[in-house]
């Protein structure tokens, strides 16, 4: 259940509002309004990527499955830039931050990815991507430097190179666990989902040819 600070908080970090920041840093439950955001920002996401599990025709108890653990693989990729961001800032900058605190910001720092859903719209949904994931990376640079109280251009170096570590991880020591990961999603779905452009055309034009040639019969 969503505690009564939810909603305020999210709106302000969207709205650039650096009181919800410094709100939050002083909440009891503080790690589970984080926790609240990213959950959700994952499943809106999952729920604008569905059509790949509708393209693959997953059945319904599967596809709300896979949506819920398409949230919760979002905030395990979350987990990982935190723990990058929090090494880089350590490394470059020699600042010794807690950890719950990079949690906090990088946790309502997503707020703008509860609109994720959106990418679904047919021609909008790239640009509608891409313009949620800088307005929440302007957002965490923002929330980073109030939580943790770094300057606003240390707080942006440290989120950068974090997210670069952290794709240096993902396609070498992280290998395995994207595998995993793709693994999960398969086995929620119960078929192997193509994923790709190509094929998810040719899922389309094999279903549309065999809806025609079913009515056909």
């Amino acid at each position: 259940m969503l505690s009564t600070e939810f909603w305020p908080l999210v709106k302000g970090a969207m709205t650039f509002n650096a009181e919800a920041f410094q709100a939050m840093a002083d909440l009891p439950n503080a790690n589970q309004i984080a926790i609240q955001v990213l959950l959700l920002a994952g499943f809106s996401q999952s729920v604008g990527q569905g059509l790949i599990l509708f393209v693959n025709r997953v059945k319904l108890i599967r596809f709300l499955l896979s949506l819920c653990l398409g949230a919760i693989l979002f905030v395990f990729s979350y987990g990982f830039w935190i723990v990058s961001t929090l090494f880089v800032s350590q490394i470059i900058f020699q600042q010794n931050l807690d950890l719950r605190l990079v949690y906090h910001a990088v946790g309502l720092a997503t707020a703008p990815q509860l609109l994720s859903f959106l990418i679904a719209l047919p021609y909008f949904g790239v640009p509608i991507q891409i313009f949620l994931a800088l307005w929440a990376l302007l957002v965490f640079v923002q929330g980073f430097s109030v939580s943790t109280g770094l300057g606003l251009w240390p707080a942006f170096v440290s989120g950068l190179l974090g997210w670069i570590f952290l794709q240096i991880l993902q396609r070498t020591l992280g290998r395995p666990i994207r595998a995993l990961g793709t693994w999960l999603s398969n086995t929620a779905a119960g078929t192997p989902l193509v994923t790709d452009l190509q094929g998810i055309e040719t899922l389309l034009e094999t279903g549309l040819h065999g809806d025609s040639h079913y009515q056909g019969k």
